[in-house]
């Protein structure tokens, strides 16, 4: 950990360069160039322009999403600020995400506001998401839990899927490196006052052998993806709307057995998720009343002639969702509701459901040009201690281009099924792991430019972690159990500029992370101190090119041991054909870079894709 005056100078001198470089930025744009007013939900569960939000939060749309071609939602993630990546190998493999050095489990996941994710694991299976279902995503930054409840200690990601017109369709195919293939649909239906998009893609791909350590199984590890989503609305009257979806992902992933055991190499999974919801608006109230399940299934087997024990891992979430938003005179907004959740796993646990309550309540004042927000939550998890959250945020607005923002906030995680009951190990007496946070933003935005440079702190205490009980087996061995024993501390900076220069727009996000072990004083494993991610795109005639580098530092594993820094450079060079056809080259790792993001596990090596799209908007 550095010293407080080395912060405070890390500080000053960021904010220095984020002034400087903004007016540099500003007088090399095209002053008719507006940058895009951008419309969020994620902080408030109800639409929030930039400006009205208190919380650091970054939106990727469909367009670019597209031009970015990705195989993994991680690909996605990845070139935010803020955001790390773990990956177990290549699109199909195990990953983890990061959200400001927080755990991959301290991060809350929703598709189309409904929770996913294994109540066992606490994480969510990110290589099962297709991003050719994917419309927008956004990535709230810090907790949340004043508004989410449990999992939103490092930030919040959501998924909305695809939404067209009715009339619109679209379909596509793809060929790639290591036999990658992809074909998807998507069409929009018309009915009445309302309209319904279906969406299908299935990817597949042979894949390489991701695992280098010793023993080594000399074999591919592909993967298959099968992904169905259903989105739609009815207008009923004036002030009342219906609103459904749906989304079911089912597929294969073969991966290296690391032990030589004769264990499991291969799993299937099949998770899905609906939500029927009623709204009520009127000029002042808004209401919505959601009705959703959850699933999140894996089953891990032996791909070979091996008999081995099949392992099965299953979680149902049914959740009630009711959030009310009041507009009340001089400029005063209230918005809360009240979540229940039932949490049911699959296995031989000591229990093996729960239910989950949470109410709350955030206000919003602004004064001419300060504003203020206040959020409180509790919630009930069934036998473990309830909590209750709070988040608390200023900003003020100097002029039309500078603005603001101090904010801090407490989050928790409940422990997990496998944390509680796991047959023989279990610890029914934890605790939830707890956080409390700071956060100062200063944001410019101006003709054609859009930046922020953020510093924040996060403090969280009980994480759940292996310790020995002092009790002995039968065999002499110590017991060990999980248990409420570690403490860290992540300070960062981060920072992010979107601007355009004769007729280039670049994308900057960096990231710098001080992440501590308070116990030992010692880093955090598998945190890089630096992160940084710069992209180019440009657009002439018919052709559009976005290049993308990577570059994430040195990361901790263990005693004395680092994983190296890895460079990672990617192309995507796109051709519209007419109005409808389009043709796409897409070189992921470019310069054929050997990245290790996990210890053993390679990323790809160069990669080549070519894809064809028709678009009948």
């Amino acid at each position: 950990m550095g010293t407080q005056p080395t912060k405070i100078a890390l500080l000053v001198s960021s904010l220095m360069s984020l002034s400087a470089f903004s007016v540099i930025a500003a007088e090399a744009t095209t002053p008719t160039a507006n940058v895009d007013e951008t419309i969020t939900v994620t902080g408030s569960r109800f639409d929030r322009s930039a400006e009205q939000q208190l919380t650091v939060i970054n939106s990727i749309e469909r367009e670019e999403i597209a031009r970015l071609n990705p195989k993994s939602v991680a690909d996605v993630l990845e070139i935010l600020p803020g955001v790390s990546i773990s990956r177990s190998g290549g699109a199909g493999q195990a990953t983890s995400v990061s959200i400001r050095g927080s755990n991959s489990n301290h991060v809350l996941v929703l598709i189309d506001g409904v929770k996913v994710g294994s109540a066992t694991l606490g994480t969510v299976s990110f290589n099962s998401l297709s991003p050719e279902n994917i419309e927008r995503i956004e990535v709230l930054k810090g907790p949340r839990a004043s508004v989410w409840g449990s999992d939103a200690i490092g930030g919040v990601i959501q998924i909305f899927t695809r939404q067209l017109k009715g009339g619109e369709w679209f379909a596509g195919a793809e060929y790639g490196t290591n036999d990658y293939i992809r074909g998807s649909f998507g069409t929009g239906m018309e009915h009445g006052n309302g309209s319904t998009t279906l969406t299908v893609n299935h990817e597949q791909s042979d894949g390489y052998d991701v695992y280098n350590g010793a023993p080594v199984e000399n074999d591919d590890d592909g993967y298959k993806r099968n992904a169905i989503s259903l989105k739609g609305a009815q207008q009923i009257n004036q002030n009342w709307q219906a609103q459904w979806n749906g989304q079911y992902d089912k597929g294969n992933t073969q991966y290296d057995d690391v032990y030589a055991s004769g264990s499991a190499d291969e799993s299937d999974y099949a998770n899905y998720l609906w939500n029927l919801a009623a709204l009520y608006s009127n000029d002042k109230f808004s209401s919505k009343l959601a009705l959703s399940q959850s699933r999140d299934f894996n089953e891990n087997f032996r791909g070979d002639d091996i008999n081995v024990a099949v392992s099965e891992f299953e979680t149902k979430r049914d959740q009630v969702n009711w959030s009310n938003q009041y507009l009340a005179a001089n400029e005063l907004t209230f918005t809360g509701g009240i979540d229940w959740f039932n949490e049911a796993v699959k296995g031989d646990y000591a229990q093996d459901e729960r239910d989950i309550f949470g109410a709350y309540l955030l206000v919003q004042k602004q004064w001419s040009k300060l504003l203020a927000e206040a959020a409180v939550r509790y919630d009930d998890v069934e036998n473990i201690d309830s909590e209750v959250s709070y988040n608390a945020s200023l900003s003020y607005q100097f002029n039309d281009q500078w603005r603001l923002a101090a904010s801090t906030g407490t989050a928790f995680k409940a422990p997990t099924f496998n944390d509680l009951y796991w047959p023989g190990s279990g610890n029914p007496d934890l605790i939830s792991e707890t956080s409390e946070s700071y956060d100062l933003t200063l944001h410019y935005t101006a003709d054609n430019i859009r930046a922020y440079i953020s510093v924040f702190e996060n403090s969280i205490d009980n994480l759940i972690a292996w310790a020995p009980t002092g009790e002995k087996d039968d065999f002499g061995w110590d017991i060990w159990k999980p248990a409420n024993i570690n403490e860290a501390r992540i300070q960062g900076v981060e920072l992010s500029a979107n601007f355009s220069v004769f007729s280039l727009d670049h994308q900057v996000a960096y990231t710098y992370l001080d992440a501590e072990d308070k116990q030992t004083g010692g880093e955090l494993v598998g945190r890089s101190e630096n992160e940084f991610n710069y992209q180019l795109s440009y657009t002439w005639q018919q052709f559009d090119l976005l290049a993308n580098y990577h570059y994430q530092g040195k990361r901790y594993v263990g005693g004395t041991d680092y994983l190296d820094a890895t460079h990672k450079v990617d192309l995507s060079i796109g051709y519209q054909l007419d109005d409808a056809w389009s043709l796409r080259l897409k070189a992921n790792n470019l310069f054929d870079e050997e990245i290790i993001s996990n210890q053993n596990y390679f990323s790809p090596g160069r990669e080549f894709f070519f894809s064809v799209s028709y678009q009948a908007f």
